[in-house]
C-alpha cells in the first residue's frame, strides 16, 4: 500500500509540471520567437490505420474566417457512459506552450507558422481513474478558421512530425530540470492512429524524483474537423492507456465534431 501511495504522490507533483509541458504542444494561441529545431534525416514511419481512416469531418467553408455560433465547450470530453468509472474535476487552462508550437511547425517544413487566436476555446473536465491504475484524461477545444485547421492538421500528419515533437518536448525539458525532480523522454510514437481522430501521439517518459523512478505514458490525441480543433490527452503510469476505454473517448469526441 505505502509502494501506491508513494506513486500517488509522485503522481501529484509531476503531473502538474510534465503532462503540461507534453500535453500543451501545438495548442498555444499564438507565435513567438524561439529556438530553431533542425529536421530530423530521417522520416518517421507513417502511421497505421488501427480501424479506419483519420477523421475528416464536413467540409470547411471556404472563407479563412471562423464558423459562426460554433461553441468549443460543446466539443470536449463530457461525462457519459464512455467515462464510466472516472471522477472529474474542473479543467485547467493550459500553460503557455508557444515556443515549442512555432519550432514543431518549422520543423516539418511549415515557415511562417503565426495563426490568429481562437473565436472561442475552452479546457473541459478531468477525468482520472485511480482504483486499478492512474489513467487520467483531459481535453482541450478550440474554433478556428478553415485554414489553421488545415495548417495545423498538416503539422500532425507530418512524418516528421513525431521527431519534431520529441525534439521540441526535450529542449522544453532542459530547462525544468531539477535536483528534487528530473524527466527523460524515452520515446515517441506516432504509428498508431485509433478511428475518429486525426493523429495520435504517443510520448513515453522516465520521471525520477527523490522516492524512485516511473514510467508514465503520454498519449496526446488531435482532432481537426470542419473549424474545430480539439486535443485530448490520456495519461498512464507504467502501461499504455487501455484500448478500449480510450477509444471511448475519442468515440465521443469524434461524434460531437460532425455536429458543425
Amino acid at each position: 500500500m505505502s509502494g501506491l501511495r508513494r506513486v500517488r504522490n509522485v503522481r501529484r507533483s509531476v503531473v502538474g509540471a510534465i503532462a503540461a509541458w507534453a500535453l500543451a504542444l501545438l495548442f498555444s494561441g499564438c507565435q513567438e520567437g524561439g529556438l530553431v529545431i533542425a529536421p530530423p534525416t530521417t522520416p518517421a514511419a507513417t502511421p497505421s490505420v488501427a480501424t479506419a481512416a483519420p477523421a475528416t469531418g464536413p467540409a470547411a467553408p471556404a472563407t479563412g474566417a471562423p464558423a459562426r455560433d460554433l461553441r468549443a465547450g460543446d466539443y470536449v470530453l463530457t461525462a457519459a457512459p464512455e467515462t464510466a468509472g472516472f471522477e472529474s474535476s474542473g479543467g485547467a487552462d493550459d500553460p503557455d506552450s508557444s515556443l515549442i508550437r512555432g519550432e514543431v511547425a518549422e520543423c516539418v517544413g511549415i515557415t511562417g507558422y503565426d495563426p490568429t487566436p481562437p473565436a472561442d476555446e475552452t479546457a473541459g473536465d478531468t477525468f482520472f481513474n485511480t482504483d486499478a491504475n492512474e489513467i487520467q484524461a483531459s481535453s482541450h477545444a478550440k474554433v478556428l478558421s478553415a485554414s489553421q485547421i488545415q495548417q495545423n492538421a498538416d503539422i500532425v500528419t507530418s512524418p516528421l512530425f513525431g521527431d519534431c515533437f520529441r525534439g521540441a518536448l526535450e529542449e522544453q525539458l532542459a530547462g525544468e530540470q531539477s535536483e528534487e525532480l528530473t524527466a527523460e523522454v524515452v520515446a515517441v510514437d506516432t504509428s498508431f492512429l485509433p478511428r475518429g481522430c486525426t493523429a495520435l501521439v504517443r510520448t513515453s517518459m522516465s520521471i525520477t524524483d527523490q522516492t524512485g523512478t516511473y514510467s508514465y505514458i503520454f498519449d496526446t490525441v488531435y482532432f481537426y474537423v470542419g473549424q474545430v480543433a480539439v486535443e485530448l490527452t490520456v495519461t498512464n503510469i507504467q502501461d499504455d492507456p487501455p484500448q478500449d476505454t480510450e477509444q471511448g473517448f475519442i468515440d465521443q469526441i469524434a461524434g460531437k465534431l460532425t455536429n458543425q
